[in-house]
């Protein structure tokens, strides 16, 4: 008995299976979460490590070289990039995907504690972390209002902050703009000359005065009590009176040398939101945990516990959120999924003219499609852009099967006149062949995902478990439901309405035009093949004019903004640089909001910044958001002493966005800059690149201390309190901790430093005084000199080569924008120099040659699955013809609607060689059927041909209407569906056509060769 006739004979049984996919795909329905990617882990560690006072030069030489040559020897690092700034060090190690990041994670922190005794005695101990994708904050709130700067970082500290932290799934709260509360004791030098104080006699003062002590117990016979040596001070008023020196036996005080305030650290970091100062708070998410649920649940935190007791005259904004993308993005996936799915049904009421018919083969979408979120629900995965597009492109899948088996009953219905159930038996039977080698040929193609590498592979594989899953359902559902509920529910064919007639005759007018046209070109085979063979060779050109890059142009309605002012501007000059940058925004009305921050990040440079702007929607706005970063770019152009470039969001967590990345690298630093500066030149002259930025700067303006040490020495004078007074005045120190009693649960820094604006230029540091072994005050300018020149801002490197890295969001497709820059850097540089894409652009070279790898790899399968199936060589060659005739369809279409050759349009490209083969195969099994009954080639080709050309025609346009509303780019998230549609779309059309005509053209003369092959042997 075979699994039709077990489905028809037991149908209770039958609906019970289908149920119970249904039940645990509802229930996986309402627990799966939702995220705009998938989870994918990219092995990326990151190490930091301080050496405070150091220069850019000292720190590559000392700290970065160090650590690079010691990772540098464990297996799988594909790029270490790196960058020396004054006082820290940075390395980025990327690994191939294959690595573990946990494993890789270990292997970097044992070399490292190999090589921490080699570091400078005063470096801090190497921060080692991951680098995740997405660890950017996925919510920036914004707090703000008529209080002061102090009272919003407390608050967002004290309270936002720890309420927002113990939420599942919250890793880390950022706090942008931050300026903690800091005891500022600014000091006079006028009155430290005056009372002869020196920096060393504060320090010792501070030492001796403010200090909390272990006291121990007081035990006596029956008790004990604490002795408390807590001797801080706790007011501003105490420190102010803490002695310092006696003079002439009058107490010197803090209050009579210096300013005590309650005040903010450095103003080296600045916030603000629509113009205005604020703090921002960053939500980052724990790796693969759901980003829509996060932020619903701090959102409804916010709702209930904060904003009700938010201080008067504080407000908390919604600064930038990127669950509203991904939301908008599923949600527009999960609309096309109902229109395709009425669309689908549309198709099959329209060939069948029968409700009930159209009701059997709908059942086949939800039972596939559940059955489908069962397995990704237990799999792990979310509903993302690749999990949904894999639901959408199985609306057309999964009705396949379906619609050939029930067309074939319905036809043994219409014709033979049969019992129900004989019909359903009879009808199932003479398909179920073609069923299973369609569905395994699509399954055969989404094995080679297994083998991809790469992002695409990794991108691939929740895309492929949805199909595949989906593909085995709908193949249960077609042999097992769906003809039990023909065999049930189908009904009788006799007194058909006025539709119903007009619509057959219609039909059966094309199956007699396509009987004609086949007859024709059956007698003209080889002008058939040749002109097909005419139509193929034209993928070249169309695939030739198409633009070629890794990701599409995505509309998320949010984009940001790097800029850089000269360097040795202060925080002052850039924030009035950022002042004029936000007016030119305003004036965008695409524009809703905008968040600036200056001197955020690990290395906090006061003269760089970033703006995330956030767009409003996409249907109140007429143009695309990549065309407003363009216009936007060449507005920020006009803006004198300032650079800027606007750039997508990047997708890694701590990167830029620019589509187009790549550095120069050598061996010689200076050689390095000399030959980057020409390059950026040249680049600049191609408009189609865009504003082209690069990161090696070599005129950071520097001040160098010079001592005669030979007459400090002399004079008693240390060149440890030389340096440690000009610190100390100029640049500040962190003496000590402070908390008021009662507190807040907090100690704050006591920070020592001259007061604002007495120390501004080379001159004034010559005022510091310093204390001889005799007690003689001696200027700084007696035995020490500064010299002006210029130093590098960043020493970076790539793969231990000294490297410029350039950036650039270029208006041109990304492939002819790597070529210009190959041809230019070909030309300029000379040997041991060279350039490397990165990024986009290098991962972009990667994909090219894995997709061809799965294509190459599924169509093997594709032929030895075929092949088991047909006990033929050569028929499943036959079958592949509909391949090529799908890829010129789609780079046809991708060409004629705009779209780009992408890691989507090339997924679509890719699934058209399992696609297109269904129909193939329906053709060449009723073929072989009727041949073995004993018809000649042309005979069962002129019969059996029309007979499928229903199945073949519902079949492809149940795929093709099904992504037709992704085709046309409704909703968000059609960026990045849209290429995958049309491709899919214009190779299902020209296949579906050529495929009635060219195939069965192929059979004849094949099979006939074959014949007159054994007539003539066996003769």
């Amino acid at each position: 008995m075979t699994l039709p006739e077990l489905s028809i004979h037991r149908h209770v049984f039958t609906y019970m299976m289908s149920a119970a996919i249904i039940l645990f795909g509802l229930i996986s329905y309402q627990r799966i979460g939702i995220d705009r990617f998938p989870n994918i882990e990219f092995p990326m560690i990151s190490i930091s490590t301080a050496l405070p006072g150091a220069s850019p030069e000292v720190i590559d030489t000392s700290v970065t070289n160090i650590i690079e040559s010691a990772v540098n020897s464990i297996p799988g690092i594909e790029h270490i990039q790196s960058s020396s700034s004054p006082g820290i060090s940075t390395i980025q190690v990327s690994f191939s995907l294959k690595k573990n990041v946990d494993a890789a994670f270990n292997e970097v922190q044992a070399k490292i504690n190999q090589v921490n005794n080699d570091l400078p005695q005063d470096t801090e101990i190497p921060i080692v972390a991951k680098v995740e994708i997405g660890a950017d904050p996925i919510l920036w709130l914004v707090l703000d209002g008529d209080r002061t700067l102090q009272q919003l970082n407390q608050y967002v500290r004290n309270t936002i902050k720890k309420r927002l932290e113990t939420i599942d799934g919250v890793g880390e709260v950022q706090i942008g703009g931050k300026r903690e509360r800091t005891i500022r004791v600014n000091l006079n030098i006028d009155q430290l000359t005056a009372y002869q104080i020196t920096s060393q006699d504060i320090l010792t003062a501070f030492e001796k005065e403010h200090l909390k002590l272990s006291g121990g117990y007081l035990v006596s016979q029956f008790s004990e009590k604490l002795i408390n040596l807590d001797l801080e001070f706790h007011s501003i008023e105490t420190i102010e009176n803490m002695l310092v020196a006696y003079r002439e036996d009058s107490p010197i005080r803090i209050k009579d040398i210096a300013t005590v305030e309650d005040a903010l650290s450095d103003l080296r970091e600045i916030a603000r939101f629509d113009g205005k100062p604020g703090v921002g708070i960053g939500i980052i998410k724990v790796t693969n945990s759901n980003t829509v649920a996060i932020v619903d649940a701090v959102l409804q935190r916010i709702d209930d516990e904060i904003l009700p007791n938010l201080p008067p005259g504080m407000k908390l904004t919604v600064a930038s959120n990127n669950a509203s993308v991904v939301k908008s993005i599923v949600n527009a996936l999960k609309e096309h999924l109902i229109e395709g799915t009425l669309l689908a049904a549309f198709v099959v009421w329209l060939f069948l003219r029968s409700i009930r018919a159209t009701l059997i083969i709908s059942t086949a979408i939800p039972v596939s499609l559940f059955g489908a979120i069962t397995v990704l629900y237990f799999s792990g995965y979310t509903f993302n852009i690749m999990t949904l597009l894999g639901l959408l492109l199985l609306i057309g899948v999964v009705v396949d099967d379906a619609i050939v088996v029930l067309e074939n009953v319905y036809r043994h219905r219409q014709t033979k006149e049969s019992d129900p159930v004989e019909a359903a038996i009879e009808g199932s039977n003479q398909v179920v062949f073609a069923v299973l080698a369609s569905s395994f040929t699509l399954v055969a193609l989404f094995a080679t995902v297994i083998f991809m590498e790469g992002i695409i592979g990794r991108f691939l594989q929740p895309f492929a478990v949805t199909v595949t899953v989906g593909v085995l359902v709908s193949l249960f559902v077609s042999v097992t439901l769906t003809p039990m509920l023909c065999s049930r529910n189908l009904g009788s064919c006799k007194n058909n309405g006025f539709t119903y007639n007009v619509l057959e005759k219609f039909f059966l007018l094309l199956e007699r035009f396509y009987k004609t046209i086949l007859g024709f070109s059956l007698r003209h085979r080889l002008i058939v093949l040749i002109l097909t063979s005419m139509v193929v060779s034209s993928t070249g050109f169309f695939f030739s004019q198409l633009g070629k890059g890794f990701m599409p142009e995505e509309d998320i309605g949010r984009f940001i903004i790097t800029f850089k002012a000269p360097l040795g501007s202060n925080i002052d000059y850039t924030s009035d640089r950022l002042t004029q940058i936000e007016a030119r925004l305003s004036q965008y009305s695409q524009i809703k909001h905008t968040f600036s921050t200056i001197g955020s990040g690990q290395q906090g440079k006061v003269n760089q910044g970033s703006i995330f702007v956030t767009l409003t929607d996409k249907e109140q706005r007429s143009i695309h958001q990549s065309q407003l970063i363009v216009k936007i770019s060449q507005e920020l152009n006009k803006i004198p002493g300032i650079e800027a470039f606007a750039s997508p969001i990047p997708v890694v967590g701590g990167q830029r966005g620019e589509p187009l990345q790549f550095v120069l690298q050598g061996p010689n630093l200076l050689k390095v800059a000399e030959l980057a500066e020409k390059l950026r030149f040249q680049l600049g002259t191609y408009s189609e690149l865009g504003t082209v930025d690069m990161n090696l700067q070599l005129n950071l303006p520097q001040l160098r201390l010079r001592v005669d040490r030979v007459l400090a020495a002399d004079l008693g004078i240390s060149t440890a309190d030389i340096a440690m007074a000009v610190n100390l005045l100029a640049g500040g120190i962190d003496i000590a901790k402070y908390n008021d009693e009662p507190g807040d649960g907090e100690r704050y820094d006591i920070r020592l430093k001259a007061q604002q604006y007495l120390l501004t230029g080379e001159d004034d540091l010559s005022l510091i005084y310093l204390r001889a072994k005799d007690g003689e005050m001696i200027r700084l300018d007696t035995i020490a000199y500064f010299e002006e020149k210029l130093g590098a801002e960043t020493v970076s490197k790539f793969d231990l080569q000294y490297a410029a890295t350039f950036f650039a969001a270029p208006t041109t497709a990304l492939d002819k924008a790597v070529s210009i820059v190959e041809t230019l850097a070909h030309d300029l540089l000379p040997p041991t120099y060279n350039v490397k894409m990165i990024g986009r652009a290098e991962e972009f070279g990667k994909t090219i040659g894995y997709l061809l790898f799965a294509f190459v790899t599924g169509t093997i399968l594709v032929y030895m699955g075929l092949a088991s199936q047909f006990n033929s060589f050569i028929q499943p060659l036959i079958i592949m013809i509909a391949q090529p005739l799908a890829i010129i369809g789609g780079v046809a279409g991708l060409w004629l609607t705009g779209h780009s050759l992408n890691i989507y349009s090339m997924i679509g490209l890719v699934l058209l060689v399992g696609l297109v083969a269904k129909n193939s195969i329906l053709l060449i099994d009723l073929t072989n059927q009727l041949r073995a009954r004993g018809e000649s080639i042309q005979e069962a080709l002129l019969n059996a041909c029309p007979i499928r050309m229903r199945p073949v025609l519902m079949t492809s346009l149940t795929m093709i209407l099904a992504l037709l509303p992704a085709a046309f780019g409704i909703g968000a998230g059609s960026d990045t569906n849209g290429p995958l549609a049309v491709a899919v779309i214009g190779g299902m059309t020209t296949s579906t056509l050529l495929t009635l005509i060219v195939v069965p053209v192929a059979y004849s003369l094949v099979e006939q060769f074959f014949e007159w092959f054994k007539l003539k042997y066996a003769s």
